[in-house]
């Protein structure tokens, strides 16, 4: 299970909307700041994730909690997105070089680049059925809250 802490940012009947920032790698370094993947890092990551949560427990904007899904959602999710387009486009190709081997490459290219639009366009319209149930929640983290006391 891939765990992650989140923020209810608001709250809903049927469930909440989340928050999360992204953890790299990176953040944990002490030379980040001199590397220069670390900078990139720094630039190229997205500053939050904004998402929606059915759940039944009531919970208030700025809660935390803990959030989780499993790996093989993960693996799926980077098939689908990464590996599903390639495959199409390289067994399309295969394919119209095998029926018509005195194709014009320009053809081929162009056949190239339909197919793996066409693969991505499978790919996002598969996204939602594998989003649902994909995070689920965890834990409701405490709130710890601080007290002045007399010195």
């Amino acid at each position: 299970m891939i765990e992650q802490i989140a923020t209810v940012t608001k709250a809903q009947q049927d469930g909440v909307w989340l928050s999360t920032r992204p953890v790299t790698t990176c953040q944990s370094c002490h030379a980040s700041d001199d590397c220069g993947t670390g900078i990139i890092a720094k630039t190229m990551t997205p500053r939050r994730s904004t998402f929606f949560l059915p759940t039944s427990e009531a919970l208030l904007p700025g809660q935390q909690v803990r959030i989780g899904t499993t790996e093989q959602r993960i693996v799926v999710a980077a098939f689908s997105l990464y590996l599903m387009p390639l495959l199409l486009m390289i067994v399309s190709l295969l394919l119209v070089s095998w029926w018509w081997p005195a194709v014009n490459e320009l053809l081929l290219i162009a056949l190239a680049g339909a197919s793996l639009w066409l693969g991505f366009w499978l790919a996002r319209q598969l996204a939602p059925r594998q989003e649902r149930d994909a995070v689920v929640l965890l834990e409701i983290l405490p709130e710890l809250s601080v007290q002045n006391l007399p010195a």
